[in-house]
C-alpha cells in the first residue's frame, strides 16, 4: 500500500494536462454511510513480557459517517475527497488490557474517529449509466476519545486514548459502482504506520474493510 503514495502523484500530475483538452463533467457533494470492521495488531517491545494477552484481534463492529467531494479531471479520472466519523465498538480486553477487579469490570468499550483522505477515482466504463469504478486515496484517521463501560459505575471517557499515538496516515482502495446519484462501494483501509504508547514499548496497527453507501446532495457543472 505505501506505493500508493508515487502512484497517485504520478497520475494526478497526467491528468492534470490531459484535462485540459477534455469536456470536464462536473462537480459534486454527497453524504455517505459505512459500515464494517477493523482488525488489529498489537506490538511490544522484545523485552515486554505480554504472557496471554491476544496481539491480533478485531472490532466486533465500525459504523459511521459522513460527506464526500468529487471533481471530473475527463470522462475516466476524478479527484476526490472524504471526511468522516467512525463509532468502533471493541472488546474491553483486547485494545488495551486495564485491571480488573470486582469494584471495576469493563462491560463495552467504544472508540471514536474522524477520518479525512483524497485521491484519485477511474471509472472503468464511463459511457455507461450504471459506472464500474476503482479508486486509490492517501489520508489520516484521528483518534478522539474512548468510551468503557463500568458495571458499577457505568460510563467514564478515557481522552488520553491509553497514550496512544492519535493521528495515523492511511491508505485506502475501493471498488464499486455508481448509478445516477448512488454510489455503492468496499472499501479497504491499512495504516502505514504503527501508533506507538507514550512509553514506547507497545504499539498498535490497523486494518479495515467496510461497505459505504452514498448519495449526491449538490452538483455543478464547470464552466
Amino acid at each position: 500500500m505505501r506505493k500508493l503514495f508515487t502512484i497517485l502523484a504520478m497520475a494526478l500530475v497526467s491528468l492534470s494536462f490531459s484535462a485540459k483538452a477534455q469536456k470536464v463533467a462536473g462537480w459534486e457533494i454527497g453524504i455517505q454511510a459505512e459500515y464494517g470492521r477493523d482488525w488489529y495488531h498489537k506490538s511490544y517491545a522484545a523485552d515486554v513480557n505480554y504472557g496471554e494477552e491476544d496481539l491480533d484481534f478485531s472490532s466486533d463492529r465500525s459504523s459511521g459517517g459522513g460527506i464526500y467531494f468529487e471533481k471530473s479531471l475527463n470522462p475516466r479520472w476524478s479527484v476526490m475527497g472524504q471526511v468522516g466519523y467512525a463509532q468502533k465498538k471493541v472488546h474491553p480486553q483486547l485494545f488495551h488490557y486495564p485491571s480488573q477487579t470486582t469494584a471495576h469490570y469493563y462491560t463495552r468499550e467504544l472508540h471514536h474517529r474522524v477520518a479525512a483522505d483524497a485521491g484519485l477515482r477511474l471509472y472503468l466504463n464511463p459511457e455507461s449509466q450504471f459506472k464500474f469504478f476503482v479508486d486509490g486515496k492517501i489520508g489520516g484517521n484521528a483518534f478522539i476519545s474512548i468510551v468503557q463501560r463500568e458495571a458499577r459505575d457505568g460510563d467514564r471517557v478515557i481522552k488520553d486514548v491509553f497514550g496512544f499515538q492519535r493521528v495515523a496516515p492511511v491508505s485506502s482502495a475501493s471498488v464499486g459502482f455508481k448509478w445516477s446519484r448512488l454510489t455503492v462501494s468496499a472499501e479497504y483501509r491499512d495504516d502505514l504506520m504503527v501508533s506507538k504508547r507514550s512509553d514506547k514499548r507497545s504499539g498498535i496497527s490497523g486494518k479495515g474493510l467496510f461497505g459505504k453507501v452514498g448519495v449526491t446532495l449538490f452538483e455543478g457543472k464547470s464552466r
